[in-house]
């Protein structure tokens, strides 16, 4: 897909990614969220838990798997 595509959809949808399983998109939203409410970026599992979802585990996945 072209970069203006992407830009297309982006400006439609900016959480849109059919790539990435909707699990991925769920936490990554949550995280973004999360940041964008003032707090830090969780790093260490179990400390920022949202909805059930342990942010700090999906951030370590993110940056090491």
């Amino acid at each position: 897909m072209t970069e203006a595509r992407q830009d297309e959809l982006d400006a439609v949808d900016p959480g849109w990614r059919p790539v990435w399983d909707t699990g991925w998109q769920r936490c990554y939203q949550l995280v973004q969220n999360h940041v964008q409410a003032g707090g830090t970026l969780p790093t260490v599992d179990g400390d920022v838990v949202v909805q059930g979802e342990d942010l700090g585990r999906w951030v370590n996945a993110q940056r090491f798997g």
